[in-house]
Order: structure tokens, then sequence, then C-alpha cells
């Protein structure tokens, strides 16, 4: 538990108890999950806690294991009353091992009918420990376990598994925000009348403990379900904002709301020029009535006099390149969404013109996703020695419309623009162009950002073979939506990717995405979908995933990343030289699948 003093103006300072347990990710996507109704009423939370001997949150406050107070708090936050029964056991072991440590089960009783179950124990050995929520509702249920979010490393022997952490910058950052909230005048009695409910609630398992009887309690509400403040960010230390042009929305709108996220970044205007069609422009307008800023239809003016100093680029794939060119010859600092280009002169012509302008530029990834950021500094530590080969698997559980062989011989092929225009509604509108661009275009930037992240390495050479074998979409337009590759790199580094838009009833959470890495000392198998939490409830949408992901903070972190970038002069994680690198090695992966033959990338 976190004591803080809240000295609001022009009131009495008072102390106060907040449970950072509240703001784990996990938690916040329980709570929400709970109050939209989807998983109806509470009926059963079990809860598992067990920590090794002499942890210091196993430290007793008011008799009891802190940690198993914050437990409490959880269950009582969740389920919003207080209990009417308490019954709860202790075993003690007279093996001297054990005598510092203690085991703790807690039952819990509730007028609503509600249940609970926590057990608590600091006796395993030194190391990690193990935590576990479940809610199960009368429509639904979550499962938040550690299980579920290991990562395998193999250093001889059997197997270890490293846990896929939750906590960190944002949770941080949650905790701060409640108590910046609490200190301008927020409603502080709400906190104290829920830290009492715990200590009631407390002072009953310390009662049945020592009877070894069921203990009731009095069946006065608490206000445990007071909402916790929304998620913010903290800033970071520089604090120059950055006026920022969205130069076309038509394509990620979620590239401007991502850098947004970040506090040093503002967006003021969209602007795109005069002669893009009209659905173009429709949708340039609506980002901006939703952001409450100008739409300008002149980049340049757009540019010159709203004070920018980054663009954010997403148009159609083919005007990349023409847009972060202008904006750098004004010299805006660039952020780009996928793909770099659809062509590799292209992709030169922008790196040179980045590099004479002298501004920073972002190729928009993943790279900062927890488990790949785990991977990379287990590979940094030595866990796994030096890797020789890295393995990717990149596969997105989505449709692109009806399925291969769906439809009768003789219709017309299917437009590829006007597929993707319709596919917006949805997020599926990645590869939205003029020209038809296959899944090693369109997403292959991701895991071959994983690849120099891990790495550092540039690939060499490649042998690549693709099929359009899911999806109508892509056979008709003679794109890819499968594919496999082979990737030999500099330092005799070998990889391979398989990648593919395999279709949403292949998996029950958007995709397998995985990476496999081999090391002279060891090897990784990382999921790159954890720390997750499974979701599901009565009704859930067959697109909606059940299990879903936490403590992401990948957006903030390409932000941050950026801005450090600017301010230091340095490069950012993905520069523009990496993302040509990135194409170059798309490009003649897709040139393999053409010829049959091994490609040396250029």
């Amino acid at each position: 538990m976190i004591r803080v003093t809240i000295s609001p103006a022009g009131a009495e300072a008072r102390e106060i108890v907040i449970n950072p347990d509240r703001f784990l990710p996990s938690r916040q996507l329980i709570r929400q999950q709970f109050d939209t109704g989807k998983l109806g009423e509470v009926g059963l939370i079990r809860v598992h806690r067990w920590e090794p001997r002499g942890s210091a949150s196993a430290d007793d406050v008011h008799g009891l294991p802190a940690s198993l107070l914050r437990d409490l708090d959880v269950v009582l936050w969740l389920i919003g009353h207080s209990p009417d029964a308490v019954y709860a056991v202790e075993q003690t072991d007279s093996n001297p091992s054990n005598s510092r440590g203690r085991f703790l089960q807690v039952h819990l009783g509730f007028p609503s009918g509600a249940m609970a179950l926590l057990d608590f124990a600091d006796r395993l050995p030194p190391g990690e420990g193990y935590q576990s929520l479940s809610l199960i509702g009368s429509a639904g249920a979550v499962y938040a376990d550690d299980h579920q979010n290991m990562q395998l490393v193999f250093r001889g022997g059997r197997p270890q598994a490293l846990l896929a952490e939750e906590s960190g910058r944002r949770h941080a950052a949650l905790i701060q925000e409640a108590v910046d909230a609490l200190q301008a005048g927020g409603d502080v009695s709400a906190h104290v009348a829920d830290w009492q409910n715990v200590l009631k609630v407390a002072e009953a398992v310390r009662q049945s403990i020592a009877s070894n009887k069921l203990v009731g309690t009095d069946r006065e509400e608490s206000r445990c379900r007071s909402r916790e403040t929304s998620v913010r960010t903290l800033t970071s230390s520089a604090t120059t904002q950055f006026r920022c042009a969205v130069l076309s929305a038509v394509k990620h709108d979620y590239v401007a709301r991502g850098l947004a996220t970040h506090p040093r970044f503002k967006l003021v205007v969209v602007a795109d020029d005069p002669q893009i069609p009209d659905w173009a422009h429709e949708r340039n307008q609506q980002f901006a009535d939703a952001h409450q800023i100008p739409y300008v239809r002149d980049v340049e003016r757009a540019l010159r006099e709203f004070d920018v100093q980054v663009a954010i680029v997403s148009p159609e794939a083919e005007r990349h390149v023409d847009l972060s060119i202008r904006a750098a010859a004004l010299g805006k600092h660039v952020v780009q969404d996928k793909p770099l280009t659809t062509r590799l002169s292209e992709a030169d012509r922008l790196v040179e013109a980045i590099e004479r302008s002298g501004v920073k530029f972002l190729m928009w990834n993943r790279n900062f996703i927890p488990a790949v950021v785990h991977a990379q500094e287990q590979i940094a530590a030595g866990a796994i020695g030096q890797p020789y080969a890295v393995h990717l698997d990149f596969y997105f559980a989505k449709d692109a419309g009806p399925p291969k062989g769906s439809r009768s011989q003789g219709y017309p092929p299917l437009d590829w623009q006007a597929a993707l225009i319709a596919a917006h509604v949805d997020g599926s509108d990645g590869g939205i162009g003029h020209d038809p661009m296959g899944e090693l275009a369109i997403e292959g930037i991701y895991p071959l950002g994983y690849l120099r992240f891990l790495t550092g390495g540039e690939v060499r050479r490649v042998f690549a073979r693709s099929a359009s074998h899911f999806h109508q979409l892509n056979a008709d337009n003679g794109v890819e939506d499968l594919a496999s590759v082979t990737l030999e790199m500099d330092s005799g580094l070998i990889a391979s990717l398989a990648i593919g838009r395999i279709g949403a009833a292949s998996h029950p959470s958007g995709g397998e995405i995985k990476l496999h890495v081999l090391g002279s000392e060891g090897a990784l198998v990382v999921s790159e979908a954890r720390p997750d939490v499974g979701v599901y409830y009565r009704g859930q949408p067959t697109k909606e995933f059940r299990q879903r992901r936490v403590a992401g903070d990948n957006d903030f972190l390409l932000a941050e990343n950026f801005a450090n970038a600017i301010d230091t002069d340095g490069d950012t994680i993905l520069d523009v030289r990496a993302s040509r690198a990135i194409y170059a090695t798309v490009e003649a992966a897709l040139e393999s699948c053409r010829t049959g033959k091994s490609v040396e990338v250029k």
C-alpha cells in the first residue's frame, strides 16, 4: 500500500492509502469489462498470491500481510460492497525453514450472493512469486493469471519460465494520476472509506483465524465502486511541446492518435492536397472534427502557418514518400505510417531528403511491445549467449472479404482500392492504395523490425515462397496473403519468417505472433501477446478478442523515443535508413517469390 498525504488547496491535509494493485493494467481491464456489464453480476472471485520467503510485500500491516490486504481491497473494489460473512484459516508449520512464512486462506460471502476465495503464502523459495485473479460473472468471466503470461528460456536442463511483467511505466503513471487528481481537489473521502472498509474486513479475518469460527460483518455498503481516474501518462523530463500536422488520415489514424498519447505532442491541424478524391477528404474532415482541429486542403500552407514541428504521414501507400519529402523540405520532423513506399527508388529519394534536411524520421512500428522488449533485454543480458537463429511467426487472424473460391466463375474480379476503402470500418484497410499489396508489403515491417531490434544485423540474401491462399481479394489481384521467407544475415545469422492474413476463424484473439531465438548458450520462446487477460462473456461478438493484451505502452514509448531523438539529435528506433533496409528486404522477398530463386538484398 502507498500512503500519501493530500493537501488540497484550502482544505486540511489528510493521509490516504492507495492500493497500487488497482492500477495494474490487468485489474484496470477487468474493472472496465465489469463496469460495461459484459460479465454480468459477480458470482465468484478467486485470488492466489504466492511469494518467496522473506518477501518485503509480506510484511504485516494491521496483523496481516500487506499483499493480502491489497488483494482484499481489489476484491471489495470489484464487488462493490462489504461481505457479511468472513471465514479464514491459517496454517502453522513446525518446519524451522518455514518459520518466517505463512499460509492464510480467506473465504468471503456477500449479501448479493457473491463469493471470494483468497489464498496467500510466503513460503516459496527465493525468486519470483505467482499471482492469479479470476472473476466469474453471471454472463462471462475474466482470467488474469501469471501461468498464461510466461515466456520460455532454455539454458540447459528443464526450460525456465520468465514472467511477462505488467507493471512499469503505465502502472506508475496511473498511480501518479490518482495522486495528482486527489491533490487537485478530488474526492478524498471515497479513498478513506475504501481503506477503512479493508481494515474492517481484515479485522474480521483476524478474528476468524483466532476463533476458528465464521465471523459476520455489518452490511453497510462500502464505497469501493468509486471509479478510478482514467488512464493517462506521465510527462517526460523535457517540457517542449511539439505541434503536429496530420498529413492525411485516410489510412491509419492510429499513428496520429498514438503520437498524441504523449504530452509532448499536440495535434494542431489536418492537411492534405486539394485534388484527392472525396472519400479521402471525408476521412480527413472526420478526423479533424473528432480532434477539434482545422482541416486545410493545402499541405504546404498548413505546415507554414500552424507553427508545426512534426508531420504525421498516413495517406495511401503510394503517397507516403511524397508527403514525407515535402514535410522534410520545410524542416519538419516526420513520423510515417507503413509501408515505407511502393518502389525502392522512392525509398532512396526519401533517405536523401531526410538526411539533407537534418530532420528526424520514425517509421511507426511495434518494437516497444512488452514481449519484444523483454526478449531484447534477455538477449542483451546474455541469457542465451550469442544469437545464431531467429524465427518469426506473424499471423494476423483477420479476413479480407470473401474467402478464396467462394464466388462463382466468371464474376468480375474484386477491385482492390474499393475493397480497402470499405474495409476502413473495421480497421482492415492497412494496404489501401491504387496498387494491390500483399502481407509481406503491408505487415512485413513489423516482424522485420523485430529482427533488427533483436539482432542489430542486416539481411543480405532471401529466399521466399508465397500464395494467395485464403482471400478472393488477394487472388483476384495477384498478391499474397501467406508467405514464408528464409533470411541470411551478416555474421552468419540465419532467420526465417512465416507471415499471413490467415482469417478470423483461425485464432480467437487476433493471431499467433511468436519469436523463437536460438543462441550459443540457450534459446527463447516468446509470445508477443503476453501479458494478457482472458475475457469471455455471453453474446461476445465473434470478432472481439478473447485474450486482451495489457501493459502495452508501445505508442507512448515510440513517441518518447521520437522526442528523445529530437532533443538529443540521436537516432529513432526505426529511422529512415533502417526503414529503407526493411523495404529492400521485402522487395527482394517478393522478387524471390516471382522468380523461384534466392535474391540478394539491394
